[in-house]
């Protein structure tokens, strides 16, 4: 072999180079900051072509990184050994090579902090990490020896364990360890050092329960009114969370003690100019001085208003909540007796166009359209289409978002199932007509038309219907069942708008759409189609950013409840879109509408599932 120096630019790519994936572009810009600060450590492995130019046989990388690095020189070993031996060593190089363990790294960089040879700025532009990440790997490499070795093993907790556990002294981890296994060891064993056992996979740690117990109340400095002067002053000593977010103030303290009177200081002599003081109540609340009362958060705010400071005994922050001089009661208000109070008779209802069992009976329809329409799509959805149309089924009324550790134990459900299908490695599977199966899958799962107001989607499955032409889908809706449920004017305007004369009853109207319909017909009502979602849709955003301006102007919220009855006289966002229900639906379909998939109405389901059976296959809704 030879050792010559050339420019980085002039090696030539092996076209049989085994990494075949897509350079990381910013794992070489952190090797480029690595030479730079370092050096080249090992020489690209090259051979010269008969041309006199070098290829490379096994070092892309780091000549890439070179060339980040803008070096016009770098080592090269030119090889002489068997061509044919290229490919082996290409792959063989990084194979076999091992990575350190993760204790092993956070000991490497403990031990070069406390080298005095070197800066944490000098090992932070040779690993391409900030400072505080570096005094974090110091803090894990001091985890007690055990815990290091479970780490190593594969074991190790999760991340918010972890950070819990290495912020405790090393004795409280050492007790700890040592009472979780005090059982494992033998009679004169210090179960302080037990180890886990590598041929046994059952031998695992309860790092949630190690972590609850080495766990300390934190106060945050965030979460501090008194400056720094007052916290000596008080016996508060700041500490750092390695682990906390770059760029804020992640100071804390455990002594809660001295927190609380640091905090009741600020109260003592820093209040506001106009400030007033709650004391705690009975049950640790906020409570009212005399001569003031909450402000409500839909009151509107008034000049009189004054802003009320309170220590919470939970959490040791000082929440502020608006308060309002009382006013004395004016004198001689006489109020009206409740006898001679003048009588309000309410108008009678108007009976809706379509009764609550009509409207059972359209959502399951629109569902199994809006479904049969996903279907006809499933091989060529277009890929934009069906991004929007799963943000569209994930913003349903009927989805719930769980956190992981709030995730309940128990059956996939068929979005963890369409996940665990399309990264069963971690790694998506790029098979296109896998993804629209999995994710059509999905929609059908989640999205439905039905009128629950705890299972259905609401306004945007009908909005998905139309994104997917779903109207294609729907059957005809000239049949007796259905049609029964319209009222005498909704029958009326049905036949009306199908240009048919005026009929003396709702029956003989009824009678006449179905001869003008025919059993070979279709018609499909405007109010049963996907096309009023749009109108629908506007109204609640219209509504939405009405009630966001008045919560807006109303000022900030504040802890504790509110008197019961403040609220009685506010109106719902489905109030004011739609009016007080005009019917009042009977027992029956009172039941079907709360219960949709129960047998509470079953005629109605039958005479939906008779006529369904007439033009398409029924797709029963997965519970």
């Amino acid at each position: 072999m030879e050792l010559r120096v050339v420019d980085p630019k002039t090696l030539l790519d092996n076209p049989e180079n085994p990494r075949t994936s897509a350079p990381n572009v910013q794992a070489d810009r952190r090797l480029a900051h690595n030479i730079k600060a370092v050096g080249l450590l090992q020489a690209p492995l090259v051979r010269e072509l008969p041309d006199g130019q070098l290829m490379i046989v096994a070092g892309h990388r780091r000549r890439r990184a070179c060339v980040l690095a803008k070096m016009r020189e770098m080592h090269v070993i030119v090889t002489s050994a068997d061509e044919k031996l290229d490919g082996l060593a290409a792959g063989s190089e990084n194979i076999i090579r091992e990575a350190m363990t993760q204790s092993e790294q956070w000991r490497f960089v403990d031990k070069a902090r406390r080298d005095k040879s070197h800066t944490d700025a000098q090992i932070a532009r040779a690993l391409m990490v900030t400072p505080a990440y570096l005094k974090r790997l110091s803090l894990l490499a001091g985890l007690h020896e055990p815990i290091l070795h479970a780490i190593d093993m594969g074991r190790g907790p999760d991340f918010n364990d972890l950070k819990v556990i290495a912020a405790a002294p090393l004795e409280e981890q050492r007790a700890a360890w040592a009472e979780l296994f005090e059982d494992m060891v033998e009679v004169d064993a210090d179960p302080a050092e037990y180890r886990l056992n590598p041929e046994d996979p059952e031998d695992t740690v309860p790092w949630h329960d190690l972590a609850r117990y080495l766990k300390q109340a934190r106060y945050m400095a965030v979460d501090a009114r008194f400056d720094d002067a007052m916290a000596k002053a008080c016996g508060v000593v700041w500490t750092e969370d390695l682990f906390g977010e770059g760029g804020k103030d992640n100071r804390f303290t455990e002594d809660g003690p001295a927190f609380a009177a640091a905090q009741e200081q600020w109260l003592a002599d820093c209040l506001p100019e106009g400030g007033v003081r709650m004391e705690t109540g009975e049950y640790g609340q906020a409570a009212a001085p005399d001569g003031y009362r909450r402000v409500a958060n839909w009151m509107a705010a008034e000049e009189t208003d004054v802003m009320g400071f309170f220590l919470n005994p939970n959490t040791l922050k000082i929440d502020e909540i608006p308060l309002r001089p009382q006013e004395e009661e004016e004198q001689g208000d006489a109020t009206t007796p409740r006898s001679i109070a003048p009588a309000t008779v309410a108008p009678p209802k108007e009976r809706a166009a379509i009764s609550g069992t009509g409207l059972t009976m359209l959502g399951l329809i629109r569902t199994q359209a809006l479904h049969a329409a996903l279907d006809k799509v499933v091989e060529d959805v277009d890929p934009w289409d069906l991004v929007a149309a799963l943000l569209l089924a994930l913003g349903g009324k009927n989805v719930t978002v769980h956190t992981p550790e709030r995730e309940p134990y128990g059956q996939m459900s068929r979005r963890e199932t369409a996940l665990a299908t399309l990264f069963p490695e971690g790694v998506l599977i790029r098979d296109p007509a896998l993804l629209r199966q999995e994710a059509v899958a999905v929609l059908k799962n989640v999205a439905n038309c039905t009128i629950s107001q705890h299972s259905g989607s609401g306004v945007t499955a009908q909005l998905m219907g139309l994104l997917f032409d779903a109207d294609a889908q729907m059957p005809n809706m000239a049949f007796d069942d259905f049609l029964k449920c319209f009222s005498k004017p909704g029958i009326m305007e049905a036949g009306k708008a199908l240009n048919l004369l005026p009929r003396n009853t709702g029956k003989e109207m009824r009678t006449a759409i179905m001869a003008h319909v025919g059993p070979e017909g279709r018609w499909v009502p405007e109010q049963a189609g996907f096309g009023p979602a749009t109108e629908i849709w506007k109204a609640a955003l219209a509504a939405m950013e009405r009630t966001a301006e008045k919560l807006a102007s109303l000022g900030a919220s504040h802890d504790g409840d509110d008197e019961t009855g403040e609220f009685d006289h506010l109106i719902t966002v489905e109030e004011e879109l739609n009016g007080p229900d005009p019917e009042e639906p009977d027992e029956a379909e009172r039941i079907a509408l709360e219960n949709p998939d129960t047998d509470a109405a079953p005629d109605a389901r039958a005479a939906i599932n008779a006529h369904l059976d007439s033009h398409f296959e029924v797709v029963r809704i997965a519970a």
